[in-house]
């Protein structure tokens, strides 16, 4: 069974204030006006002072002050044969296949066989989404979920689709292909990151991997 209850201890403030304070934090992350690679990870440090004041810890994100090698290397590759094997290969071309489009990906057309510019988004993909947005959708956003929602495996889920539809809003722009294969994503890490024990290091690594492979693909345009 997975469990949301850890990390919920340290928690002080009352639900709708938790509630509201959580919802602007998202937004904030999805929407306010700060430009790429700077806008999630200015609200990654805000969630993580926040959990910081309330626990002294940054445990109930995932960030555990002991790295566990071989879990995390398990974990690691399991959600990156998932992502870059089952839905690359395998749910991707069905979802294709069922809406008849493509998800699209024509922002990151410049890529193809430019080097420098490959590079440079590349090292803010790092930044930004390997690091900032599992910290924002899997340990902060994951974690307020399970203090505000009653105890339960069906909140356990609910959890878990929750933010992985909150994950797949700010990529929008990919179409409706892109935008389920997005949440898929994050359902999946959301799993990962309660079936692990909120082992965030995983998901960092994995999301690294996987964006590497996708930055590298779009450059050599395969």
């Amino acid at each position: 069974m997975i469990s949301i209850s850890s990390g919920a201890e340290g928690a002080s403030l009352n639900r709708p204030i938790r509630a509201l304070l959580t919802v602007a934090l998202m937004l904030g992350a999805m929407f306010a006006p700060i430009p790429f690679p700077f806008k999630v990870p200015t609200f990654a440090l805000v969630a993580l002072a926040w959990i910081w004041i309330e626990n002294r810890s940054l445990a109930p994100v995932g960030l555990q002050p002991s790295f566990r090698p071989r879990s995390t290397f398990l974990w690691t590759s399991l959600a990156v044969v998932g992502v870059v094997v089952v839905l690359g290969y395998l749910i991707n071309p069905a979802l294709e296949w069922m809406f008849s489009k493509e998800a699209d990906h024509s922002e990151y057309g410049p890529l193809y066989g430019n080097q420098e510019l490959a590079l440079k988004l590349w090292a803010s993909a790092l930044l930004s989404a390997a690091i900032a947005e599992e910290i924002i959708y899997r340990g902060f956003l994951l974690n307020q979920l399970s203090i505000l929602l009653p105890k339960g495996k069906a909140s356990e889920w609910i959890a878990i689709l929750i933010g992985g539809l909150a994950f797949a809003v700010p990529h929008y722009t990919q179409g409706v292909v892109g935008f389920i294969s997005i949440a898929l994503v994050g359902i999946f890490f959301g799993w990962i990151f309660f079936r692990s024990g909120r082992n965030l290091w995983c998901l960092f690594l994995a999301h690294a991997l996987i964006d590497t492979w996708g930055i590298y693909s779009l450059y050599r345009g395969w």
